[in-house]
């Protein structure tokens, strides 16, 4: 045993490696355990992200631009951004790399940078990071393109939108956002989030980019609460503020 395999395995011993989705220990070579990995709720190609049917005959608008998520909201995929949101970051380079392939596969290389979504002051202080940005960064890393720091500003606070009902979301973001047009002028960007429930805090991003002067966006996020999927049941409302 060579001494960087030694040391790989001591860690392991101090540090294991466990399931973004069940938080079980799992050997450090894999980031989702066998039994996670066969029950992911992969949205399907073709499929709206927000409610499951194929895209000619979903009806959900929910922005103005194409957004992504590889997954539902639901299950394992729930449990591991719920984690994210509490502090335990280990879960950032799975997602972004699940980003990163449908990225690749649906939208090609067309894209200069990648800019995340901005917290709010109250989700700063509680977690002490933007988990958007996040995982904007290490998707950035995924796809070899640049990280938009300072794309996107909040000119004053709103209540979270999850304390909020669905009718009130986007009067509650609406004019929330500004865009730096000397940062995002005539780029084609990737607007990164962690969760997509109504899609109105992208919509607003999106809207404000746009405004500033931005080529193209797209919006790209880790999952998306599905609206009326009865096959994959009644996801939780996500405690984020997409």
């Amino acid at each position: 045993m060579d001494g960087k395999t030694f040391r790989r395995g001591l860690l392991h011993v101090f540090f294991p490696t466990r399931c973004v989705c069940c938080n079980r220990v799992i050997p450090p070579s894999l980031e989702v355990c066998e039994a996670c990995r066969a029950e992911l709720p992969r949205v399907p190609a073709g499929c709206c992200p927000a409610c499951g049917k194929p895209t000619g005959r979903c009806r959900c608008r929910r922005t103005d631009f194409v957004t992504l998520s590889p997954f539902f909201y639901t299950g394992g995929i729930q449990q591991g951004l719920l984690t994210l949101k509490r502090g335990y970051t280990h879960a950032v380079p799975f997602f972004a790399h699940e980003m990163a392939a449908l990225v690749t596969e649906r939208l090609g290389h067309g894209f200069d940078e990648v800019a995340a979504v901005p917290v709010s002051k109250a989700g700063l202080r509680r977690r002490g990071y933007n988990q958007s940005e996040l995982l904007a960064a290490a998707l950035a890393k995924e796809l070899g393109l640049p990280f938009c720091k300072g794309a996107l500003r909040r000119l004053f606070e709103t209540p979270d939108q999850h304390s909020l009902p669905k009718a009130r979301r986007r009067g509650n973001v609406f004019g929330v956002f500004e865009a730096n047009p000397a940062i995002v002028g005539g780029k084609a960007l990737l607007l990164v989030d962690d969760i997509m429930t109504t899609g109105a805090t992208l919509q607003e991003c999106g809207r404000a980019l746009l405004l500033a002067g931005c080529r193209e966006v797209a919006g790209v996020t880790a999952a998306s609460t599905p609206q009326t999927n009865k096959r994959l049941g009644e996801a939780n409302p996500p405690p984020g503020d997409a």
